[in-house]
């Protein structure tokens, strides 16, 4: 059970698009998530794939789905970044990676993206625990 994070932008003013509390890893996340380049195309391609694996999609109410406080303790976070137009990955807040280098087969050393350790947005006061989870759809839970 790998759980995962998805971003846009980086650093503390990041905006969480959803998580999945299952098939987060590198390899079982499509391909072409990875590879976009436009932000509408990026986050339509994660809402799909969070859906999928029957995951959190952030709305108006915060609904984060972990009981930790930010993202350095789930398994992978995703940030894709408009800027750079690019994905990069973290994996239990570690720094940064190409998750595309690492599909062709390099080594976590060479798929260093050079970046460093993100800053993770604060998403302790957005905490719901699981039995008021709503997996696959948007949530309605008031905190």
């Amino acid at each position: 059970m790998e759980k995962a994070d998805f971003y846009v932008g980086m650093g503390l003013e990041a905006e969480w698009i959803g998580s999945v509390p299952r098939c987060g890893e590198i390899i079982a996340i499509s391909t072409p998530i990875f590879l976009q380049v436009n932000r509408i195309m990026y986050e339509e391609l994660v809402l799909e794939y969070i859906k999928a694996c029957e995951g959190i999609v952030a709305n108006h109410i915060c609904q984060w789905p972990w009981e930790w406080m930010d993202s350095r303790m789930t398994d992978y976070s995703y940030f894709f970044v408009p800027e750079l137009a690019k994905t990069f990955v973290s994996i239990q807040g570690g720094d940064l990676l190409d998750p595309i280098k690492i599909l062709q087969g390099e080594d976590l050393m060479t798929a260093d993206a050079m970046l460093g350790c993100p800053d993770f947005p604060v998403m302790i006061d957005c905490v719901c625990y699981e039995d008021e989870l709503l997996y696959g759809q948007e949530s309605t839970i008031s905190l």
